[in-house]
């Protein structure tokens, strides 16, 4: 008889989504690797088939390694396992008379459903239906299958198109350019890239690296003042923040330590803390980075397991919205039978109202990121306080606002020099109770003592401090992200992916990113020979264009030609400009290449070389005087960033070795027979 075939993002959707729909009535059976699940809906049979994320992605609609190529294809992705899933997938596929897309609901998971239904199923897209949902517990999934949609959300399909295809012609077209020609100089081959979003991201590394390393430091001197009024010790600041001669700023140190002087004025300020908006997935991923120092890249992960376990809502979002179709009562509710929440929950009940703060930023597909008042069976440590930040986040939203007491006297001494003294008490903690351990501020401290005007200041304190005009911060991942965003660079998604492969690609590197030689090399021939692909505004406004296909505001082919229109000209140049780039990029890799470590430890006439075995394709330390003089070696890590560090064992005095992969970094001995047999952390 025929079925109903439910096609889903991923294995562990799949089996959430059957036994929502199915109960207990379900049938796990294997079809050529390919877990399916079996339900019976109202009398009918349906197969729930996972997907494994993108089985199909564009590619060249030709033969062979050239540019610049416009004319692509979907066709399935080369992974071995995925081909076999699409071929099991066809197979079920025929016995169906009836389709259902119930992955994610965005612009990847539109995309996944259609392209595996158009080409995987023989063109069921046009007859199939949509399901909408933004957790995976079972009340919403019910839902969205008895509310499906009667067509597929083509916008959002098409958008998630014309992004793969512009991507395609960007970034694989710009990569093959500079790799062909560094290769056609003799250079070899080596894998480097430049992207749509990626090269401006890069550019914004780039010119925020030159900004430092152009940076004079000037000397400067300030003053570290200390005042006690009422017995109580505050610090001050002097009225004159800087001073650009030592003797100025000593002559005043000499003449207030010690002195005593009175409270002249005195302002006293009371500050309104509205509670937070909920959680998108930027401010997510910056709150885990600011909390537990996680990557946004490692939040984003942690994030979709916990929607996957059904714990949280979706959080690939935009959103700051929490409609009360949602049922906030009830998942508050629901939390509160989970012990460590269930004080903040009575607190919030008993105030009655139960409407949150909501931020300005609203999302087409899905609300803001929440709880869902289910906790899973089991979850890793690191799914533990992400979710806790999470629902203490969602608490946030319910409570009362917070008000600070700001109170700034000016202290006169000498009746000539002033000091200024601010201290700032929590006088009402309101929602910061329920966000806690996540705020900077600790309970309430009532009202307790307050210095007043006139009152008497000593000076207890005044030292001169030798201090140096700072460059500008580096970015922190975290940072990045909200460049990005504010810049329209990427996408919600795509954003914490597009910084992950900077990383693997060697252009930056550390958790303060730094752009590295290679990196700076890309960067300065995309400028000058192709800057088009470095710019936010041509990046931006295609960004903004895809988004109008989302809404159905433009058509998905004119952007597409719009596309190629403007990147045609840089191809064009980059062939006139072929040797010249190459040689460019020549003279960076032949430094690059230098892997020189120092001299070996144990014959001490060589030196330490990065050699990859021929055997094995696996890369380790060994000394050049190999095999007649020396045969000292020593395993590595076969990812990540190898140099010698500037410290050597303390144990037994070999040298330390330094690896860096992306943002992370470690150390250790080079001697596998160290008595210290440990790492240097």
């Amino acid at each position: 008889m025929p079925y109903q075939l439910i096609i889903c993002e991923k294995p562990s959707a799949a089996m959430k989504i059957a036994y929502a729909l199915g109960g207990m009535r379900v049938k796990k059976r294997w079809y050529r690797g390919l877990p399916v699940f079996w339900v019976d809906l109202e009398g009918k049979r349906a197969a729930v088939v996972p997907a494994l994320g993108h089985l199909y992605g564009a590619e060249q609609n030709s033969i062979g390694w050239s540019f610049p190529i416009f004319d692509l294809r979907w066709a399935p992705l080369k992974d071995r396992r995925k081909r076999r899933w699409i071929e099991a997938i066809s197979e079920i596929a025929k016995g169906a008379d009836s389709y259902v897309c119930a992955c994610d609901y965005d612009i990847e998971g539109s995309l996944i459903g259609y392209t595996i239904l158009r080409y995987a199923c023989g063109g069921a897209d046009i007859k199939a239906r949509r399901m909408k949902f933004s957790t995976l517990t079972r009340e919403e999934l019910r839902a969205a299958y008895a509310n499906s949609k009667d067509r597929l959300d083509y916008e959002m399909v098409y958008a998630g198109k014309v992004r793969h295809e512009v991507d395609w012609i960007f970034g694989v077209n710009t990569s093959r350019a500079l790799m062909d020609a560094l290769g056609s100089v003799g250079g070899g081959f080596e894998i480097l890239s430049a992207g749509r979003v990626q090269s401006p991201t890069l550019y914004a590394l780039y010119k925020r690296e030159v900004a430092i390393n152009l940076h004079v430091p000037d000397p400067f001197w300030t003053l570290s003042s200390e005042v006690v009024i009422r017995g109580i010790k505050y610090p001050a600041e002097y009225k004159v923040k800087e001073f650009f001669s030592k003797k100025d700023a000593e002559d005043v140190a000499e003449r207030c330590k010690g002195k005593k002087g009175h409270v002249k004025d005195l302002l006293v300020k009371k500050r309104i803390l509205p509670p937070p908006p909920p959680f998108n997935l930027g401010d997510l991923q910056r709150e885990a980075y600011r909390v537990f120092g996680y990557s946004p890249s490692k939040t984003q992960r942690i994030a979709e397991r916990l929607y996957l376990s059904a714990a949280i809502s979706y959080p690939r979002t935009s959103s700051q919205k929490l409609p009360q179709s949602l049922g906030l009562r009830r998942i508050i509710e629901k939390l509160g039978r989970i012990e460590r929440y269930r004080e903040v929950v009575s607190r919030i009940l008993e105030r009655g109202m139960l409407k949150p703060r909501e931020g300005k930023l609203t999302d087409l597909a899905h609300p803001a990121i929440h709880p869902t008042g289910t906790l899973p069976s089991r979850m890793s440590a690191e799914e533990v306080k992400v979710y806790d930040l999470i629902v203490r986040r969602f608490f946030a939203t319910f409570g009362e606002k917070a008000i600070l007491e700001e109170r700034e006297a000016v202290v006169e001494v000498n009746e000539r020099d002033l000091f200024k003294v601010r201290v700032r008490d929590l006088v009402e903690s309101g929602w910061m109770e329920y966000y806690s351990p996540y705020i900077l501020w600790g309970k309430a401290e009532g009202q307790r003592e307050r210095f007043e005007a006139a009152d008497e200041a000593l000076i207890e304190k005044v030292d001169v401090e030798d201090k140096f005009t700072s460059p500008p911060d580096r970015y922190t991942a975290s940072k990045l992200i909200a460049y990005m965003e504010r810049q329209g660079l990427g996408t919600k998604s795509t954003r914490a992916e597009i910084i992950d492969n900077l990383y693997k690609r060697d252009y930056i590197e550390g958790k303060e990113v730094r752009v590295t030689d290679l990196g700076f090399a890309v960067v300065d021939i995309l400028k000058r020979f192709f800057p088009e692909l470095v710019s936010v505004k041509m990046t931006s406004a295609l960004e903004e264009e895809m988004m109008d296909i989302e809404r159905g505001r433009k058509d998905n082919v004119e952007v597409v030609l719009k596309a190629i229109d403007a990147i045609k000209p840089v191809f064009e140049r980059i062939i006139t400009k072929y040797e010249e780039i190459g040689e460019e990029l020549l003279e960076v890799m032949e430094q690059l290449r230098i892997n020189i470590l120092g001299p070996c430890p144990r014959c001490g006439s060589g030196s330490m070389r990065i050699v990859k075995s021929r055997k094995t394709g696996k890369r380790f330390i060994g000394c050049d005087n190999y095999p007649n003089l020396c045969n000292f070696s020593c395993p590595l890590p076969q990812e990540g960033k190898v140099s010698r560090s500037k410290v050597d064992c303390d144990f037994c005095g070999f040298p330390v070795i330094e690896v860096r992969n992306g943002w992370r970094k470690w150390r250790f001995c080079i001697n596998e027979e160290c008595p210290s047999k440990k790492k240097y952390l």
